[in-house]
């Protein structure tokens, strides 16, 4: 009988492979030849799932992105308002080596898509995923007289989402000034800000 091949396995193992190398060297270094090397395919066999660099990096960041939202629905379930937006935050922001290397692959994702519609559409709806489930849990809060009601939500959100894309930087250059404590501290002023003027 022919051999069954699990493609959906096979891809994972080199995405797999991706973040090892990633996490290594940096997704500039990344080729397809030490790619299929750390995967263990030969070059032929891993351009049958991935033909381009574009389109590894793209079920990368996929893959990053859905790691994110799987950890904080298990985090946030049955929590709500101010604690499911702390929580939530929490999910994307580098505090451990497994968001660490998240992060080395978004910035990677950066440099690379920035000519790329297509990759930047990828990165921009997730942007908007995660920003409307922000907003859902701070309405919620406002409600329920956890936040100041009064507060612009887009524009805090703006704020916010440029410092959780910011943390990822400098979590990788300039980790001794973006420790866990200060991050959370970080976000910690932020959420303070909007909870001022309730009682």
């Amino acid at each position: 009988m022919p051999k069954i091949v699990d493609h959906d396995a096979r891809r994972e193992e080199i995405i797999e492979a991706v973040w090892r190398l990633v996490a290594r060297r940096g997704f500039a270094a990344l080729n397809m030849r030490d790619l299929a090397a750390e995967a263990g395919f030969t070059n032929g066999a891993l351009a049958r799932y991935f033909p381009t660099k574009a389109a590894i990096l793209r079920a990368s960041l996929e893959r990053a992105n859905a790691a994110t939202e799987q950890r904080a629905a298990r985090t946030i379930a049955g929590t709500n308002g101010v604690n499911a937006f702390r929580k939530f935050c929490i999910e994307i922001m580098p505090l451990d080596d497994v968001r660490l290397n998240e992060a080395r692959v978004v910035i990677g994702f950066w440099n690379y898509a920035v000519a790329d519609e297509e990759l930047i559409d990828v990165y921009d709806q997730a942007m908007s995923r995660w920003r409307d489930q922000m907003l859902s849990y701070l309405r919620t809060a406002a409600e329920a007289g956890e936040i100041n009601p009064s507060c612009d939500l887009d524009a805090f959100l703006d704020l916010v989402m440029a410092t959780l894309m910011g943390l990822q930087i400098n979590a990788i250059f300039a980790a001794r000034l973006t420790t866990p404590t200060r991050q959370l501290r970080i976000l910690d002023g932020l959420i303070a800000g909007l909870q001022t003027g309730t009682s």
